[in-house]
């Protein structure tokens, strides 16, 4: 039995790396893509310019990521068991239930995403052009989020399909820009081919996640919608304090680049964003894990193998340690040469803010591990509790040492709040310890 337990437990570490080598070989394409593109963009449009595609795109982002609903998370934590036992029936009520999530998230996506165009636009004294840019890329938001189709494609194991989704769309995406660099077209283009390549993305979900259960999208539209009563016990309430959890951490980064953008200008806007988005491409691979751990804890927890559980989260988070400290240090001595070969310009003390963001990414790193742990022992709303008051100080802490510090101070205020999250899930693994030794026991 012993034994049986042991290779239970070899296979699952041995599914989660092959998994998370499926993602890491899409995102280093995809991150390879994106340095040429991003590059590219710049030297089209210059700093100022590509500062306001960054912020046009951060509005629509930032309302994606306020309305959204982590439907993907409710369908794997409702529905894995309907699908280990193939309860067919079972199963499409829990994807219908996601499925009317997401249809609300999008609604809610677009109307805030024109409004937030329209206000931001005014208050950071944009030209009547640019709002109507802003305003007309609002309409993408709705694409920007593919929460039941990344759940159907979590929980049936189809994690080497979405590297190609996501590359479809990132090859686009740089054809594009290549074309655009060499007609020398302007902002209105390319926020057309940011939006297009999301159109491209979103679709290729919906086709790939269906094919993988072979459901019809008419039927299972209807079906969700037919059912819109429907819901297991305790699904809302999981739902809710999830997605409020997820949310506050996802909006967080683009808040940051519209408060340093309103405050210092565009350029540094770019900066910071950029910054965070070298550090997030370094730490690509370990940030993969989140979507391959979670759906293999759930697993464990309905086999009630707690004891293993216990162990792959604490495997998962001393490799994340050591990577994560691994990572710090090659910021440093290669972040300010990635920096100057995206922007073509040399920026001073592009390592600092780069090291700075990257450590806190690496906090945010080892909160893979640890999310779904406390998730999974029914502890969402401490998560919840915590996340809100840290992200409620956040922003005034960074407008403030915005304010006095200039860039620098952004980045340590990102730095304070990513170290601050991270200290709270071990204060809540302390607090709750019993809960997990009750159940191996």
């Amino acid at each position: 039995m012993v034994d049986k337990v042991m290779l239970s437990n070899k296979s699952t570490v041995n599914s989660i790396f092959r998994n998370v080598g499926f993602l890491t070989a899409g995102r280093i394409g995809n991150a390879l893509c994106s340095f040429i593109y991003i590059s590219l963009t710049v030297r089209t449009l210059g700093l100022s310019d590509f500062g306001l595609l960054i912020l046009i795109h951060s509005l629509a982002s930032t309302a994606s990521m306020v309305s959204r609903m982590q439907s993907w998370q409710t369908l794997i934590h409702f529905g894995s068991e309907a699908f280990a036992r193939k309860d067919l029936p079972l199963l499409k009520q829990v994807i219908g239930f996601s499925i009317r999530l997401d249809t609300l998230s999008a609604a809610t996506a677009l109307v805030l995403g024109i409004i937030l165009a329209f206000a931001y636009g005014h208050m950071a004294n944009w030209s009547q052009h640019t709002i109507t840019l802003a305003f007309i890329y609002a309409f993408c938001s709705p694409f920007m989020y593919t929460g039941w189709m990344n759940g159907i494609l979590r929980l049936s194991g189809k994690f080497h399909l979405v590297p190609i989704v996501d590359f479809s769309a990132s090859i686009f995406q740089t054809s594009a820009v290549i074309i655009g660099y060499a007609l020398h077209l302007t902002l209105g283009y390319f926020l057309f081919v940011w939006a297009f390549a999301r159109i491209i993305d979103y679709s290729l979900y919906v086709y790939f996640s269906l094919s993988s259960i072979k459901i019809n999208i008419f039927n299972i539209y209807a079906h969700a919608f037919q059912n819109r009563k429907w819901q297991l016990a305790g699904m809302w309430a999981f739902t809710r304090n999830i997605t409020l959890n997820q949310t506050l951490g996802s909006i967080s980064g683009q808040l940051a680049t519209l408060i340093i953008g309103g405050n210092l200008g565009p350029t540094d806007a770019a900066i910071f964003r950029v910054s965070r988005q070298i550090a997030d491409a370094m730490a690509t691979p370990a940030q993969l894990l989140s979507p391959v751990l979670y759906p293999e804890l759930i697993k464990m927890r309905d086999q009630n193998n707690w004891k293993g559980l216990k162990k792959l989260t604490f495997v998962m988070f001393m490799a994340l340690l050591l990577l994560s400290l691994a990572l710090v240090v090659a910021s440093f001595f290669s972040g300010g040469k990635i920096f100057s070969f995206m922007f073509h310009t040399s920026i001073d003390n592009a390592s600092v803010y780069i090291s700075m963001m990257l450590i806190a990414t690496a906090c945010n790193l080892l909160l893979v591990p640890l999310d779904p742990l406390l998730t999974v022992m029914n502890r969402v709303r401490f998560l919840t509790i915590n996340r809100t008051v840290i992200t409620f100080l956040y922003f005034p802490a960074l407008y403030a040492l915005t304010c006095q510090m200039g860039l620098y101070g952004a980045c340590l205020a990102t730095l304070m709040c990513s170290a601050a999250v991270l200290a709270s899930r071990f204060v809540g693994i302390w607090l709750f310890r019993t809960d997990l030794t009750a159940s191996t026991s």
